[in-house]
């Protein structure tokens, strides 16, 4: 699901502030860059009110009752009693082998697409040999996905320039970020805007005085 389409969401269900999420949208659909605060307070939206659904609202929805028509009770030593009895019975255990074949398969599929869409672990930590180090929660994205950007440093008095570079090689977003105390830094763009019409592979860059980390991503369509 794209940032787009979770933007739309929130403001469907009225989650926010809806005049400042459709002002949000408007920018990114004109390919404009928006600001960290604005992309954290989306981000905490979609987390809390869109990320906490069921994978499948279709399954938890109430099956429509089934209307029986009553017939007159028939003796206990009625032949149609036991052959309807037999056909009922056969009837309702063949639905209810199909609905649980039909709930087995819904969650084969919910569960495949989980794994292949299961992001990296974007848990860094700088040692004496990498003093720098940067890297990302996916290897690929769509544009308008919002990218998680996650790194540590052993000078955390400094701070680290991150930049992206397309794949013609030309910078096409740049932020200087101060780390933390810890030495950890992170933030969050979105894949859009001028310089990310081409698919293929993006350079993520962490520059900090003479330090370099670098990190290769996809664009796909």
């Amino acid at each position: 699901m794209t940032f787009i389409t979770d933007l739309d969401d929130l403001i469907r269900h009225h989650h926010g502030d809806v005049k400042k999420l459709r002002e949000i949208r408007d920018t990114v659909r004109h390919d404009n860059f928006i600001t960290t605060e604005d992309k954290n307070y989306v981000e905490s939206l979609i987390t809390i009110h869109l990320k906490n659904q069921p994978l499948d609202k279709s399954l938890s929805r109430k099956q429509p009752d089934t209307k029986i028509k009553l017939q007159p009770k028939p003796t206990l030593s009625s032949p149609d009693l036991k052959n309807n009895f037999r056909f009922n019975f056969s009837s309702n255990k063949k639905l209810g082998i199909l609905g649980g074949v039909a709930a087995a398969i819904a969650i084969i599929v919910i569960v495949g697409f989980t794994a292949i869409n299961t992001p990296i672990d974007s848990t860094v930590s700088s040692t004496a040999s990498n003093p720098l180090l940067v890297n990302i929660d996916q290897t690929t994205y769509q544009r308008a996905d919002i990218i998680s950007i996650s790194g540590d440093t052993n000078s955390y008095t400094k701070s680290v320039e991150l930049s992206i570079e397309n794949t013609s090689g030309l910078k096409i977003w740049k932020e200087i970020i101060n780390p933390k105390n810890d030495g950890q830094f992170s933030t969050l763009i979105i894949a859009g805007g001028g310089g990310w019409e081409n698919n293929g592979v993006y350079t993520l860059k962490a520059v900090q005085d003479d330090l370099v980390s670098e990190i290769e991503f996809k664009i796909i369509a």
